[in-house]
């Protein structure tokens, strides 16, 4: 199984790393990075909409092997 990760770099400010809070669970990579672009782009224009120069971002989707089903 599979969650996304996503990280944003902002000019002035340290690296943020962003999960799903509760975490949500993958069955294929390809259901997740699906996911994860959606939430990178949200999370980009929130943040340029407040202001934020992004200097570098990106996503990927971890692989779990210890997740109980879901």
């Amino acid at each position: 199984m599979f969650k996304v990760v996503v990280i944003i770099c902002a000019l002035g400010n340290p690296c943020t790393i962003f999960q799903e809070d509760p975490p949500k669970y993958y069955n294929t990579k390809y259901e997740c990075m699906t996911v994860a672009a959606e939430k990178e782009k949200g999370l980009l224009d929130g943040m340029r909409n407040m202001g934020f120069t992004i200097e570098k971002n990106g996503y990927t989707c971890e692989l779990k092997h210890d997740v109980d089903s879901v």
